[in-house]
């Protein structure tokens, strides 16, 4: 997707090559230490690296990581043109257009002429996904534009593109995305979102297991021992992939509840609270 947006987007020169491999993304240098990258994508010709796009994620335009990017993101640049002898750009996402602003602010390396300057982008800037066939085709595109097509005309076009878009996703990546675009939702526009996402989860015919496990809220499958433990495993399992500690006294609580519905409403609270405890709120 990085080489579409690079082009289509922000209109850099980038070649139409047929095929873009991972690349470094640690660089040794010559003083002790590596250079981490984001990722990189080296785009290449018979094995020859042709062009190179460093991705970058910059949530944030304070002074100590605009310091921070100013001193380390021109050298991802110059130490990826010379390991792989090919241009390179690099691109940086974020959350909204005032970020974005202040990340792409030009560094003067010092050097005559030698200014070095990101090319941000943020959701609004991308194209909104309307389609089937466009979500079917660009997932990810599709779920990183939602958050900034959230008008009156094609909000809930591109919300329910969304949600099509997370069926061609691992399941770890359908919480994540799910928790970013919930995160985004203004608030008068939650209730849509949460009723959109109810009716995917009851009419798509998903076929892995973190969907499986959403599928179980409100159906009275197999036997209610059986549905409370598959639900109370999807409980932990989604505080767990979010990163949020989950203690002994959690746990058990958890585990040990044989109601399905609380633990459907426990399952619900998974994917918007900020601590493990918060979901028995």
């Amino acid at each position: 997707m990085a080489p579409r947006i690079a082009r289509n987007v922000l209109g850099l020169p980038v070649p139409d090559l047929p095929c873009w491999r991972p690349g470094p993304e640690t660089v040794t240098l010559l003083s002790p230490g590596e250079l981490h990258l984001d990722i990189v994508l080296v785009g290449t010709t018979a094995d020859k690296p042709e062009f190179a796009i460093i991705h970058e994620v910059q949530n944030s335009g304070c002074t100590d990581e605009l310091e921070r990017i100013a001193l380390s993101w021109p050298a991802y640049v110059t130490h990826v043109r010379q390991r792989l002898g090919c241009p390179v750009v690099l691109l940086a996402f974020c959350p909204d257009e005032r970020i974005a602003g202040k990340v792409a602010t030009p560094v003067e390396t010092g050097h005559p002429d030698f200014v070095f300057r990101a090319r941000t982008y943020w959701p609004g800037m991308l194209p909104a996904i309307t389609t089937v066939a466009e979500a079917d085709q660009w997932p990810e595109l599709a779920l990183l534009s939602a958050p900034g097509h959230l008008g009156d005309t094609e909000r809930r076009r591109v919300l329910a593109m969304a949600l099509e878009a997370m069926q061609h996703l691992e399941p770890d990546l359908r919480v994540h995305y799910h928790d970013y675009i919930s995160k985004c939702v203004p608030s008068r526009y939650r209730k849509e979102w949460e009723e959109l996402v109810a009716i995917a989860i009851e009419n798509y015919h998903w076929e892995s297991d973190f969907a499986r496990e959403h599928q179980a809220i409100g159906r009275a499958e197999g036997r209610t021992e059986g549905r409370a433990e598959a639900l109370a495993g999807s409980v932990l399992r989604i505080l767990e992939r979010r990163g949020l500690a989950v203690d002994a006294a959690v746990r058990d609580r958890i585990v040990g509840c044989s109601d399905p519905d609380l633990l459907a409403y426990w399952l619900d609270r998974t994917l918007e609270v900020d601590s493990a405890e918060q979901v028995f709120d």
